[in-house]
């Protein structure tokens, strides 16, 4: 057998391990993605922080503390998420609290308002206040502690608050309370006859953090404890659907489509980063000036170390050293490898099928790089020891 079929087997073999490592890895990649997605599909849970105003919520911005101590009052509080389930379940002495407006028609709000005997909104945007306060604004805000100065009853109990978003309004019939600035942070105005509508900031008097200063929570019992029944209303996306009914295109796609989206984008950035710097191999072009061959080899072989190429960087040594030691021995430049393996292997009294073995190596990471760039360099050093014509007749 040649010394080619021998090394170039074992060649052939590692290239062929190397390819299907790759090939499995891939496989594992596109499996992993499709085993994710699929329990995605399977057991999709919608993560959201809690509601804002939210009964059960202990976060800052929820309305727990309050709750609990209207049910120390002996307050029943049922949470509602559904404009039907409050009207299946308002009385004639309800008292409704509305946490935002800002998704309800304005219909809807009024019905609302006119069938609760109070209705308190803790937030609303101005072009659904405008329905119950007519010409509502912005007055500005406050901060810091402003005394009822109106004679609202709750007010007049609790004293002094800070505001938050305070209102302007000029209209009949609606009175104003802690005036501040251009504004008021608490308006009420009669719906009709039976029914009273409140609006305030309730982010900045009824949630858990602002709950215990000044006239708070005074404000907030008086306001919301007036019945025995009392209907927390969060609006949902359904009853914004109720209102404008015309479909959009995320209606049509299902569930799964999104967390699919997600976990394909992650796996393309992910192959991105672990491709991405590999734009193909070095490509050897005329240069501009005259250099040493060594400096340029050289020069080369960093560039392809650098890249993270081992196998050209080790092809650009073995044809320096492969010429170098050529003309040595008296061979032509493009001597080939088993021609010079058997030169060297006479002159060094070595096995000629390690020293091919080395002349042909194609490591593939740094490690067998820098073996095999060790086993060339001593092969050239010895080379460079020894008499090439030693015991040759002349």
């Amino acid at each position: 057998m040649s010394l080619i079929a021998t090394t170039e087997s074992g060649a052939a073999g590692t290239r062929r391990g190397t390819r299907a490592r790759r090939a499995w890895g891939w496989v594992a990649a596109i499996a992993a993605i499709v085993v994710i997605g699929s329990l995605l599909a399977v057991f999709e849970r919608n993560w959201s922080a809690p509601d804002r105003f939210g009964i059960e919520s202990p976060r800052y911005d929820g309305a727990r503390a309050i709750v609990t101590l209207l049910s120390e009052e002996g307050i029943a509080v049922d949470a509602v998420d559904r404009v039907d389930d409050v009207r299946d379940q308002i009385g004639s002495d309800t008292t409704l609290v509305i946490t935002d407006t800002s998704i309800l028609d304005v219909d809807i709000l009024r019905e609302l308002a006119s069938t609760a005997s109070r209705t308190v909104i803790l937030d609303a945007d101005f072009a659904s206040a405008d329905a119950l306060f007519p010409g509502i604004g912005y007055g500005g805000h406050g901060s810091a502690a402003v005394a009822p100065d109106c004679a609202i009853p709750a007010a007049v109990n609790a004293g002094a608050i800070r505001p938050g978003t305070l209102f302007s309004v000029d209209a009949p019939g609606v009175v104003g309370c802690y005036p501040a600035q251009d504004g008021f942070a608490l308006l009420q105005a009669d719906v009709d006859a039976d029914s009273t509508v409140t609006l305030l900031d309730g982010e900045a008097v009824i949630v858990n953090d602002a709950l215990a200063e000044e006239g708070h929570a005074a404000l907030a019992l008086a306001l919301l404890g007036q019945s025995d029944e009392l209907l927390w209303y969060t609006p949902s996306r359904s009853d914004a659907e109720a209102a404008d009914s015309t479909p959009v295109i995320g209606d049509f796609v299902p569930t799964w489509v999104t967390p699919l989206i997600v976990l394909g984008a992650f796996a393309a950035g992910a192959a991105a980063v672990w491709r991405g710097r590999r734009f193909g191999p070095l490509v050897a072009e005329t240069l501009p000036v005259t250099v040493r061959a060594g400096e340029t080899l050289e020069g080369r072989a960093r560039l392809y170390r650098a890249g993270g190429d081992p196998t050209h960087a080790m092809a650009a040594l073995l044809r320096g050293a492969s010429a170098r030691m050529a003309g040595r021995l008296g061979l032509p430049p493009d001597a080939d490898a088993e021609q010079l393996a058997r030169a060297i292997a006479g002159v060094l009294n070595r096995d000629p099928r390690d020293v091919y073995a080395a002349l042909t190596a194609t490591p593939q990471d740094d490690a067998a790089f820098a073996d095999a760039g060790a086993r060339l360099r001593e092969i050239e050093d010895a080379l460079e020891a020894a008499d090439p014509w030693e015991g040759r007749s002349r």
